[in-house]
């Protein structure tokens, strides 16, 4: 996932050519329009523009170099509906199952033809203790929520009063955590592969076509641990 417009077109089409000739046609280009600035439209208009673009330079590659599928990263709805007959997919991220029903409902009104609806599944593993994971996990909230269009996805869907509380009261960091169902529609921590099964599948169930699951660890984490983890994860979806 780039920042499109902090990149020059020429050079990031021969750098996509570059990984497709070695990824045998495999690479799969995601975008988006970086800090929204104070005129987001501007910037939805001129990321749309560069994809435009990247697509005319794609067309000189040479015989055997096919263009990559792109996809754009999108929160809100009126953003996804211009983006249709521009990318190959949208990309949600760190959204719950009812949000992202929201948004492929709307922009499925005006399909002409189908296209892909991926989705960033954040899960966070620990191997020593949950708390380790539950931390991670609230944190990454909080990260997030600091964001405007993060904090206004958050607001929509009913979590921005319990990450507030978080952040009011930081007991969290020093003990147990009960993590709250709102947080658990979102992301988990330390599933069962039953719980992870499930939750990919409500995914499924709104409509993401391309559930991405993206799992963090503890900095220190051993790498064994990180392995087992992966195979579990394949496993169970």
């Amino acid at each position: 996932m780039i920042r499109l417009l902090e990149h020059d077109p020429a050079l990031l089409a021969r750098r996509v050519q570059t990984l497709q000739g070695f990824s045998s046609n495999r690479f799969l280009l995601g975008v988006g329009t970086g800090t929204p600035g104070r005129q987001p439209g501007l910037s939805v208009m001129a990321t749309l523009q560069r994809i435009e673009e990247l697509k005319n330079a794609f067309q000189s590659f040479p015989p055997g170099v096919q263009p990559p599928e792109i996809y754009l990263a999108t929160l809100k709805r009126g953003i996804a509906k211009r983006a249709v007959g521009e990318a190959d997919g949208l990309l949600l991220n760190f959204c719950s199952p009812q949000h992202a029903i929201g948004l492929i409902t709307a922009v499925k009104r005006q399909l002409a033809s189908p296209i892909e609806f991926a989705c960033y599944l954040k899960i966070f593993y620990a191997s020593r203790k949950d708390e380790a994971a539950q931390r991670l996990l609230v944190q990454e909230f909080l990260n997030y929520d600091s964001a405007p269009q993060y904090h206004e996805m958050f607001l929509q869907d009913g979590t921005a009063d319990t990450i507030s509380e978080f952040r009011r009261n930081d007991e969290w960091k020093k003990g147990p955590i009960d993590l709250p169902r709102e947080l658990l529609k979102v992301s988990l921590a330390n599933p069962s592969d039953d719980e992870l099964s499930r939750y990919v599948e409500s995914f499924r169930e709104a409509g993401v076509t391309l559930p991405v699951i993206y799992p963090y660890f503890p900095s220190d984490e051993k790498s064994e641990f990180k392995f087992e983890t992966l195979k579990r994860i394949l496993k169970s979806i």
